[in-house]
């Protein structure tokens, strides 16, 4: 059987989206104490440590060598590879949506999870693309490519998807 392998974007998958300014922002001087999506650790050890993807989740963002600096730093301090058993060589950053894909195709990854329908009409060779909670002026932008993905709402509709 072929290795099953998931990508996950960071931003507005695994950190919930903030209004910049606000106290919690990303952006911000409280970085560290903005908030993760509901679910998503708890979803991610699920399907890290058993099933179709064991030991084969990676992280790709896109970012600036400052953003990627914040965005490990977050990651450490919610215990990423602690809770969900990612290790830290599993966190990949590039600096264009488009370079997604030469990093997922390097990692062999079939199911890519991302809330920018843009960066997955990158990956028409990624198996299963999922878009989670997206804006719909960037949905509407890039319309042409909604047929080739799956919508998705929560982790746990998420969870369910790739467990199945």
């Amino acid at each position: 059987m072929i290795q099953e392998v998931l990508g996950v974007d960071i931003g507005g998958v695994i950190m919930a989206h903030q209004a910049e300014g606000s106290d919690t922002s990303f952006f911000g001087d409280n970085y560290l104490e903005s908030p993760a999506t509901e679910f998503v650790f708890e979803a991610l050890h699920a399907l890290n440590t058993a099933g179709r993807f064991r030991d084969n989740v990676h992280i790709v963002s896109k970012c600036g060598k400052e953003t990627e600096r914040k965005s490990r730093e977050w990651l450490s301090h919610r215990e990423l590879a602690e809770v969900t058993g990612i290790p830290e060589s599993h966190l990949h950053f590039c600096k264009k949506r488009s370079g997604k894909a030469p990093i997922c195709e390097s990692l062999g990854i079939t199911h890519f999870v991302d809330d920018k329908l843009e960066v997955l009409s990158y990956l028409p060779f990624v198996k299963e693309r999922y878009l989670y909670c997206p804006l719909e002026s960037e949905v509407e932008k890039y319309s042409e490519h909604l047929s080739s993905v799956i919508r998705v709402a929560t982790w746990m509709e998420l969870l369910a998807l790739l467990q199945g």
